[in-house]
């Protein structure tokens, strides 16, 4: 019977190739979308849980509560908590640090890369399950002047992965130094967040940076819990002994800078790292992930589905009245209801079955743009196991469930003379169908609002000035060490003769925050080390007083520059800022003087709202970075000789280089490509919608045959004919417009809360939408349509 059920499926499909043509594209893209979907977020949540000891291992965290600031979390400390832990906290068998560093390798023809490493206990091959191909992890980090390689970084410096006992020259602080590779080690998975080509012992970087304080920290402490310890109770046991250990220093800081301050330690799984929204991946861990990106592609993913259905359901109903005749004949010569249901529950299945296979080949070949897109390497190679084969099994089976449920179920009740005498009808007040074709283009109306919302939001911040000239600025990195601050110097010497260079100036590298008092009134600050050359290169406006100079040799121990924002909230004006002084609650130079005011820019980008910043030339801070003005007339060539007088002044560290717009982009990479997805997902879900308002169409039309013969007989005009079969969809299409305004406006309301500075939710968004989803729809409509208005009468009444 099975058998029969199949061949009767196949032949049906045969019949009407036109529609199962289209039944199969529309559930071939639904499950494609869901394939490629299910690949990422599986790729999300197998992160790290390829460890063998993943159950055990914890990252230590310290979230500080400070005053009234809001709390911060951070997935870092220093290395004394783990060490101590381990020795005095039970059910903590072992500890492992991990601090990520960049440092710079020389080969054979003395080329300078830089490679970033992690610095990590000689345990770490026992407890993290990074499989080794030659050496013994046991005692590969043991010594002080070792070193273990990727089996790709091995390629890249001795072209080959026998590389065990050969030596390298690598430079950490000052000088370069011969290590000894110990061991190669298989390339780190894509799902891991310790990711790395290059590993030395830990005690090498505590040579250089020692730090027994119990506060704050750079690095990652591990601890691998005993298989009976319980997590939570290991956390108390730490957190009663860090407070007995920093009561003392906690009192000092509360007494002498009047701040109240506690920090709480816990415990946060391995596996979650990779998706925590608070301490993520950190100082030499890599590939953090927010978990809402998985959250809205699954709900894309799953409403794509859910259009493909309903398109499959809104065909398969529209098709009934052609197969109206059979169900009858099949009733009457004793056939049941149940075999009705079974025959076309196999008939979905066989359609699901085809477009599965469709699917598959769709993602294999959509699968490196979407990585391209989600900024991923999937591949079916590495997440390949029982749990994706049941999904997608899984899926399959819903997805034929869905798409036949309803149409059995309909079908199979058809009344055996009314189907044969023609009087069956399915449209009347069908509110479920109509239904079905308002939710369709309810979402896809609701996704292109959302991608103009994001396409102006990214328009307007490229449109907004950043408040100072970014044009033709190349940053180049430098050595962040002491001897870096003669750097600037000898650069603007060597390149001052050349017309293509039109200034050099230093900063710091990375954030520094510091908090300072200003008549007794605390205030945050964003602090940045510069020279005298850095705000006329920028081009940053002075509202009030002096750049800092030369004439002034005061100028780099307690001078300072602030911007409009530190003068607003210390509640004086620009004029009256001149003079006045800044109090700085650490640090050598505890009072400064203001001695200018710059106009408000935007040093971060424009998600982040411009606080409070101070400029200093502060000798404490070390420079880590030149920006170099160049004329637009010859880039190739200027960029040449700004890495050749690098080579000649710095010979031991890598050149880099960046142009100051590039960074600008890429701090909105993210949105850029999220707006490509989401005008792609709106596309599809406009096609899925439009083939399934085919279906309607066609059921309209087919009910509805001989009323339209009867008007055309009495008179009617082609155009009113057309009027009356779009009449009403397009009505469905003006509801669903209707219920997806309030829909897209929280959402888009929701996501530019993100931003400080946004565009504003106009009207013209909306209304956008609804004229392309009408005039798609109509486009759609119109073919079917005008065939019906211009049919041959006599045949639309003989039809009846």
């Amino acid at each position: 019977m099975l058998v029969s059920y199949f061949k009767i499926a196949w032949r049906n499909l045969l019949c009407n190739k036109f529609f199962s043509i289209i039944k199969i594209l529309g559930l071939s893209i639904g499950l494609m979308v869901c394939m490629l979907i299910f690949l990422y977020t599986k790729d999300e949540i197998s992160y790290d849980r390829f460890h063998d000891n993943k159950a055990q291992l914890f990252r230590i965290i310290q979230t500080f509560h400070i005053g009234k600031d809001q709390q911060q979390t951070i997935g870092t400390t220093n290395a004394i908590l783990g060490e101590t832990f381990q020795k005095e906290v039970p059910g903590i068998e072992q500890c492992v640090h991990i601090n990520g560093a960049p440092v710079t390798v020389k080969n054979n023809n003395n080329d300078l890369f830089t490679e970033n490493s992690l610095f990590t206990d000689e345990n770490f091959f026992s407890v993290f399950t990074f499989p080794l191909i030659e050496g013994n992890k046991k005692t590969a980090l043991k010594d002080l002047y070792t070193v273990v390689l990727s089996k790709d970084m091995a390629i890249k410096y001795f072209g080959v992965t026998e590389a065990v006992g050969k030596t390298i020259q690598l430079k950490i602080n000052e000088e370069f130094e011969n290590f000894t590779v110990t061991a190669i080690m298989e390339n780190a998975p894509q799902n891991s967040t310790i990711k790395t080509g290059m590993l030395l012992p830990f005690k090498n970087y505590e040579r250089y940076n020692t730090n027994q304080d119990w506060f704050g920290g750079s690095m990652n402490t591990f601890l691998l819990l005993s298989p009976q310890a319980n997590s939570k109770v290991v956390e108390r046991g730490m957190q009663d002994l860090f407070d007995k250990k920093t009561k003392a220093e906690i009192a000092k800081i509360k007494h002498e800078k009047d701040i109240s301050i506690s920090i709480d330690l816990g415990l946060q799984p391995l596996t979650d790292i990779h998706l925590s929204t608070q301490a993520g991946p950190d100082n030499g861990m890599t590939g953090g992930s927010n978990p809402t990106y998985s959250y809205i592609l699954s709900w894309i993913a799953v409403f794509v589905l859910v259009i493909a259905c309903i398109n499959f359901i809104n065909l398969s109903v529209g098709q009934s009245l052609k197969r109206s005749k059979e169900i009858g004949i099949r009733k009457v010569v004793g056939g049941t209801r149940k075999q009705l249901i079974k025959q076309f529950l196999s008939e979905s299945f066989l359609i699901s079955l085809i477009a599965f296979a469709i699917a598959v080949v769709l993602t294999l070949s959509i699968l490196p743009f979407f990585n391209e897109l989600a900024n991923k390497k999937l591949s079916f190679s590495y997440l390949s196991d029982n749990y994706l084969y049941a999904g997608f099994l899984l899926l399959l089976l819903i997805t034929a469930f869905i798409a036949g449920f309803y149409p059995a179920l309909v079908l199979s009740a058809f009344r055996p003379v009314k189907v044969l005498y023609s009087r069956q009808k399915l449209m009347g007040k069908n509110y479920f169908t109509k239904g079905l074709i308002a939710f369709q283009f309810c979402l896809a109306i609701f996704l292109i609002i959302c991608a103009i919302a994001i396409n102006s939001q990214l328009n307007f911040l490229s449109r907004t000035g950043l408040g100072y000239d970014s044009n033709n600025l190349v940053r180049i990195v430098l050595p962040v060490r002491k001897s870096s601050d003669k750097l600037p110097a000898l650069f603007k010497n060597e390149l001052s003769a050349q017309s293509d260079i039109l200034g050099i100036a230093a900063q710091n590298s990375g954030r520094s925050t510091a908090e300072v008092k200003v008549d007794g009134k605390p205030i945050t600050i964003e602090k940045s080390r510069i020279d005298d050359a850095f705000l006329p290169i920028f081009k940053i406006p002075l509202i009030a007083g002096r750049n800092f100079s030369d004439a002034y040799p005061s100028d780099s121990i307690n001078s300072v520059i602030v911007n409009e924002t530190f003068v607003k909230e210390a509640g004086w004006t620009a004029s009256g800022a001149i003079g006045k002084t800044v109090n700085f609650r650490s640090g050598k130079y505890s009072i400064a003087t203001i001695i200018g005011v710059i106009k408000d820019y935007h040093y971060l980008s424009l998600k982040e709202k411009i606080v409070p910043e101070l400029l200093t030339m502060d000798p404490s801070f070390n420079y880590g970075q030149l920006w170099v003005k160049i004329r637009p007339d010859n880039i190739p060539k200027t960029l040449a000789l700004l890495q050749n007088t690098f080579k000649k002044i710095v010979p031991y560290f890598p050149y880099s280089y960046q142009f100051m717009d590039e960074i600008n982009e890429r701090n909105y990479e993210t949105e850029a490509k999220w707006r490509q997805i989401i005008w792609i997902s709106s596309a599809l879900f406009i096609f899925i919608s439009c083939i399934g308002l085919l279906g309607l169409v066609n059921l309209f039309i087919e009910q509805r045959t001989k009323e339209i013969g009867i008007r055309k007989i009495l008179g009617a005009a082609a155009s009113r004919i057309i009027l009356l079969i779009s009449k009403e969809f397009i009505i469905l299409i003006a509801i669903a417009f209707i219920v997806a305004i309030p829909m897209s406006y929280y959402a888009i309301n929701k996501w530019l809360l993100g931003f400080a500075y946004r565009t504003n939710i106009g009207w013209e968004m909306f209304a956008f939408a609804g004229i392309l989803a009408i005039v798609v729809a109509w486009v759609t409509m119109s073919f079917q349509a005008i065939t019906a208005a211009n049919a041959n009468p006599v045949k639309s009444l003989r039809s009846e």
